[in-house]
């Protein structure tokens, strides 16, 4: 297959994937009022890992790791439960629209920290679109609200450790013959594990097992985690670290737009100008210069 047409088929994944991950904001958001955030992104973990399995094995996929792989992939799967355990718990406080911007800030972090550990050089055009973002950014936490900030903060900490936690990735696909459906499924084991644990030390109240909730959490555990985690994967081995955080900036608008169809959340003016700030300074590096993408290649 040549280079253009595997892109091709990394966008597309990657179109598929924001389709997904920005309607699963609205189910998150549905399932968290019959469930802890611990308990729901415990739950939501352990079933994927629990469908990926036989998928494996049907496909002869590599399930075991190497000792030399345990490391890693333990360090990912701290990750992901530090990650989600804080975006649900953001997402449980604030509301779902909101969440979803603050977090989608992780392209933001992946330019950031892909510029300092592999090298991805950011053009004059990138570094404008972070400034702008960075005081929409801002305006969306309200720091002068301690409550909607404390929300706004764990969100913001969810979007950066996704943003290294992908950037980490990168640089192991880079250096290591790590299998991206192993990657994913060990992330999950360990990740579910320790959430599981919090959500134990923690979260007191038993989960509300009613038929929303059920259908929230099998549309967050199947085409949130399993079918869109695999297509994310496929498309960062494709594509430059950055770029791939890029492909997923129609996340948060679909996000905010199903929050306001389904949940009627209705932003306030000063929450509106900080996610059209966000959402120009995405839009600027969607549609960054020709020239500014050869000066942003790595060297």
């Amino acid at each position: 297959m040549n280079i253009s047409a595997s892109r091709r088929k990394a966008a597309v994944a990657l179109a598929l994937v924001s389709i997904a991950w920005g309607y699963n904001w609205v189910t998150m958001k549905v399932g968290l009022s019959y469930a802890g955030p611990f308990q729901y992104a415990a739950l939501r973990f352990s079933i994927a890992a629990l469908i990926l399995i036989p998928f494996g094995l049907w496909t002869e996929e590599r399930l075991w790791p190497s000792k030399s792989q345990w490391g890693p992939i333990f360090i990912l799967g701290v990750g992901l439960a530090g990650n989600f355990g804080g975006c649900f718990t953001a997402l449980k406080l604030g509301g779902a629209g909101k969440t979803a911007v603050l977090t989608y800030t992780m392209p933001f972090w992946v330019l950031i920290f892909a510029r300092v550990a592999l090298h991805e050089i950011l053009s004059r055009w990138q570094w404008l679109s972070v400034a702008v973002a960075l005081v929409g950014l801002g305006i969306l936490v309200e720091p002068w609200n301690l409550h909607g900030a404390v929300a706004s903060l764990i969100a913001v900490a969810g979007g950066m450790s996704w943003g290294a936690t992908v950037v980490y990735v990168k640089h192991l696909q880079r250096h290591r013959d790590l299998s991206s459906f192993m990657l994913i499924l060990w992330q999950m084991i360990i990740g579910s594990a320790f959430l599981a644990l919090a959500a134990v030390s923690f979260e007191h109240t038993p989960v509300s097992w009613t038929m929303e909730f059920l259908l929230a959490l099998g549309y967050t555990t199947l085409f949130g985690s399993v079918i869109a985690w695999v297509l994310f994967y496929y498309a960062l081995r494709r594509l430059p670290a950055g770029m791939t955080g890029l492909g997923t900036l129609a996340t948060p608008v679909i996000g905010v737009l199903c929050a306001a169809m389904q949940l009627g959340e209705r932003p306030t003016a000063t929450e509106l100008a900080g996610m059209l700030l966000i959402g120009g300074a995405l839009t600027m590096l969607a549609r960054t210069p020709t020239r500014a993408v050869a000066e942003s290649k790595t060297p």
